[in-house]
C-alpha cells in the first residue's frame, strides 16, 4: 500500500511542476503589468530554462517584452546589465518567431518589433546628432534589422526607407564602402526618390574602378530625375574627366529634341558648350556661339533664373579677361594692336552687362555678380554705377 501511495505522490508531485512552470509566464506578465521589472525578468528566465515552456512562443514574446521595458526605464537601477537589454529583446523576437506554436502570436510579435527598431532608429539618431557615426551606423543596421523582421512577421507592415538611407549614408561615412554600395543599390531597386543615392552610388562605383556600373547609375538617374542640377552636374563631370563631352552634347540636344521647353537642359547644355571652349581651342568660338545660343533659350523659357544669367554673363567676362591679360604683355608700339584688343574687350563687357544686370536684380545681394558688374561699369567708363555697386559692396 506504501508503494502505492508513494508512486501517487511522485505523480502529484509532477502534475504540480508542469502547472507551475506555464504560471511563470503569467507570472512574469503579471510583474511587467505592474511595473516589478526584476520579479519579471527573474520569472521568465526560469521559464525560458524549463523544457516545458522554453519552447513556446508566449515565454519569448515576453522575454522580449521585458527587456524592452528594461531597455526603456529610467531610473537607473539596470545599468549594471552586462548585456544590452535592447539587444536581448530583440533576440528573444527572434527566437519567438522560431518556436513551433508561433502562427497565432505574430501579429504581437510585429507590434514588438515595431518598438524594436524604433528604439535602435532613436539611439542611431542620437549618435548621428552627437557626431558618433561608428554608434549611428550600429543602431541604425539593428533598426533595419528589426523593420525586416517586422516585415516576416506581419506582412501589412511598412518598409522603412529612410533607415535604409541611413544605413547607406553611415557605411559611407565609416568606409564601409562595400555595405554603403549595397544599401543605395537597394534603395535604387526600390526606386527610392532621391537623387543625392544616385550621385553617391555612381561616385563610389567610379573610385571603385567599376565605370560601367557609375555610368548605368548617372544615366537611370537622369532617366528618373530629368531635371536635377545634382545629377546633370555629376553626369558633366563624369564626361569631363574622361574628355568626352561631345557624348554629352549628343546626349543633351537628343533629350532637347523631346523635351524642348525644358529649362534645365538648354542650362546644361550651354555649360558643357562653355567647358567645351575651353577643351577645345580649334572649335572654341563654335562652342561659344552654341553656348550663348543655349543660354538664350533657356531665358527665354525662365527669364528668372540667377544662375543661367550668371553664366552667360560669365561667358562673355571670362572671355573679356583673358584679351585684357593679352592687352598687359603688349609692348609700347603695338598700339593698333593694342586698341583692336580693346575695343573687342569692350565689346565682350557690354555684351556680358545685360545677363549680370538681370542677375543682379534676382539675387542683390550675391557678391560675386556685384564684383562683376564693378569691373565692368570701370572699364568701360561708367563712374556712376560703378560708384553704386561699390557702395553696395560696402567699398
Amino acid at each position: 500500500m506504501r508503494k502505492i501511495v508513494f508512486a501517487l505522490f511522485i505523480t502529484m508531485a509532477s502534475v504540480l511542476s508542469l502547472v507551475a512552470q506555464p504560471s511563470k509566464v503569467n507570472s512574469a506578465a503579471t510583474w511587467l503589468a505592474n511595473g516589478e521589472l526584476t520579479q519579471a525578468r527573474n520569472a521568465i528566465e526560469e521559464a525560458t530554462q524549463n523544457e516545458k515552456t522554453m519552447n513556446q512562443t508566449k515565454t519569448w514574446l515576453y522575454r522580449g517584452r521585458i527587456y524592452i521595458a528594461i531597455a526603456r526605464d529610467t531610473t537607473g537601477k539596470f545599468l549594471t546589465f552586462d548585456a544590452d537589454p535592447l539587444d536581448m529583446a530583440f533576440e528573444s523576437f527572434q527566437k519567438a518567431l522560431s518556436m513551433p506554436d508561433v502562427k497565432n502570436w505574430k501579429k504581437d510579435i510585429g507590434d514588438e518589433l515595431f518598438v524594436t527598431y524604433n528604439l535602435y532608429f532613436s539611439r542611431g539618431a542620437n549618435a548621428y546628432n552627437n557626431g558618433d557615426s561608428e554608434s549611428a551606423y550600429t543602431n541604425f543596421m539593428k533598426a533595419h534589422e528589426a523593420n525586416m523582421l517586422q516585415l516576416d512577421a506581419d506582412p501589412e507592415a511598412a518598409l522603412d526607407t529612410g533607415v535604409i538611407f541611413n544605413v547607406g549614408l553611415m557605411a559611407e561615412r565609416t568606409k564601409r564602402t562595400v555595405e554603403a554600395i549595397t544599401y543605395y543599390q537597394k534603395l535604387i531597386d526600390l526606386k527610392y526618390n532621391e537623387s543625392y543615392i544616385y550621385t553617391q552610388l555612381s561616385a563610389l562605383f567610379e573610385k571603385n574602378g567599376k565605370e560601367d556600373e557609375a555610368l548605368k547609375v548617372l544615366e537611370l538617374a537622369r532617366e528618373r530625375f530629368p531635371n536635377d542640377k545634382d545629377v546633370m552636374i555629376t553626369e558633366l563631370n563624369y564626361y569631363l574627366s574622361r574628355n568626352q563631352l561631345d557624348v554629352l552634347v549628343g546626349k543633351l540636344n537628343a533629350a532637347i529634341e523631346l523635351d524642348p521647353g525644358n529649362v534645365e537642359l538648354y542650362f546644361v547644355l550651354g555649360t558643357t558648350h562653355g567647358e567645351l571652349v575651353k577643351l577645345d581651342s580649334m572649335h572654341a568660338q563654335e562652342h561659344f556661339d552654341a553656348a550663348i545660343e543655349a543660354y538664350s533659350k533657356a531665358l527665354q523659357i525662365d527669364p528668372n533664373r540667377y544662375d543661367i544669367n550668371l553664366n552667360a554673363g560669365a561667358l562673355y567676362y571670362n572671355t573679356a579677361i583673358e584679351i585684357n591679360k593679352a592687352m598687359n604683355v603688349l609692348p609700347l608700339e603695338k598700339e593698333a594692336e593694342y586698341q583692336n584688343l580693346l575695343k573687342q574687350r569692350n565689346k565682350l563687357y557690354t555684351d556680358a552687362l545685360p545677363y549680370f544686370e538681370a542677375a543682379h536684380r534676382i539675387d542683390p545681394g550675391n557678391v560675386e555678380c556685384m564684383l562683376a558688374l564693378k569691373e565692368i561699369y570701370v572699364r568701360t567708363d561708367q563712374k556712376d554705377k560703378a560708384d553704386e555697386i561699390k557702395k553696395e559692396l560696402g567699398q
